[in-house]
């Protein structure tokens, strides 16, 4: 592997502004609706939250924190309006 460019190892501080993921506020919900949410593993302070869960938009990626039931009820609304049709 010959390149004329040096190589310099990239720390998280000098990383490139698109490349590195901002700080995403859970709390905030992405526009594409809860029904498109996919359950993951929460960290150990989100315990502190019983009432939430922590979820990825499968459409646009952003994890957000979310009650179980609201996204259910998502969920099954959008079954049965997709029966509908």
């Amino acid at each position: 592997m010959d390149t004329d460019a040096p190589v310099y190892a990239t720390t998280r501080r000098h990383r490139d502004a698109a490349s590195a993921p901002a700080f995403v506020n859970p709390f905030i919900r992405c526009r594409c609706g809860l029904a498109s949410l996919e359950r993951i593993h929460r960290r150990s302070w989100m315990k502190f939250l019983p009432g939430l869960r922590f979820y990825r938009c499968s459409s646009c990626g952003k994890p957000q924190l979310a009650s179980k039931r609201a996204v259910r009820e998502a969920v099954i609304a959008r079954r049965s309006h997709q029966y509908q049709r």
